[in-house]
């Protein structure tokens, strides 16, 4: 919800600054570039708390959340493979041939 917020103010703070530079005959690419500059800055300035939230709500969403809890069927398959196959193969390094290295 915070990446939405965030972004509305951003769009808001654009399209005003944008519509003033417009209203002042400055042109459509000065306006633009003037709007995107003045809107990063106060966004960055003085929305720092909900720009922030903002960015932790968006990388928890990347990381996935799903991620931390696996479902059981998958966490039941991977228990049930490990079983099967412990002590089943032959680990390299582990065995009475096994050289020690200098």
């Amino acid at each position: 919800m915070r990446v939405f917020k965030y972004a509305a103010i951003r769009l808001a703070v654009f399209f005003v600054v944008w519509g003033a530079c417009m209203l002042l005959n400055l042109g459509w690419i000065f306006s633009t570039i003037a709007a995107a500059v003045i809107a990063l800055a106060a966004g960055y300035l003085f929305f720092n708390e909900l720009r922030t939230g903002a960015g932790q709500d968006v990388a928890g969403a990347w990381q996935g959340r799903g991620r931390k809890e696996q479902f059981r069927s998958e966490q039941a398959d991977a228990d049930a493979e490990d079983s099967y196959t412990e002590g089943r193969y032959f680990e390299p390094g582990s065995g009475p041939d096994r050289e020690e290295k200098p």
